[in-house]
């Protein structure tokens, strides 16, 4: 059974697992306006997400159950890419979000983000220990 994605060139939007005969193909319709829709040839999965084994994507926050998910995603959020811990393009992303962190932090009067970490730490020590001793003055 021949399934295809399909793409409408007036921006209707993609269209998954289509059922096309292959006497058919080529001339798709978009079901909204009519105008011939083009194929996607999408990557080919050889291992893909399942429900007993999800595809989890940390940087997203998210969970993927199917490919067809992972794939809806993906069109959905174009601006949004998953890079690897190592790469150039990760270290830029994290380093300009810690240098922000640090001017924040010391616009708030801390020496960097570290300093705040470390100063809120105490605090909730020492917050913890008071309502322990008033626990157990009785």
């Amino acid at each position: 059974m021949p399934m295809y994605d399909f793409k409408c060139p007036d921006g209707c939007g993609y269209f998954n697992d289509i059922y096309v005969p292959l006497s058919q193909h080529g001339k798709t319709t978009c079901p909204e306006c009519d105008a011939l829709m083009t194929t996607v040839i999408g990557d080919v999965a050889l291992i893909g997400p399942m429900p007993s084994k999800p595809l989890v994507v940390g940087q997203v926050g998210r969970t993927f159950e199917s490919g067809k998910d992972w794939r809806d995603y993906q069109r959905n959020n174009p601006d949004c890419r998953i890079v690897s811990a190592g790469s150039t393009e990760w270290r830029k992303h994290r380093d300009a979000v810690a240098e922000k962190a640090d001017a924040r932090a010391k616009k708030a009067g801390y020496r960097d983000f570290a300093d705040k970490k470390a100063r809120r730490k105490k605090e909730n020590a020492k917050r913890a220990g008071k309502v322990d001793k008033k626990i157990y003055v009785h």
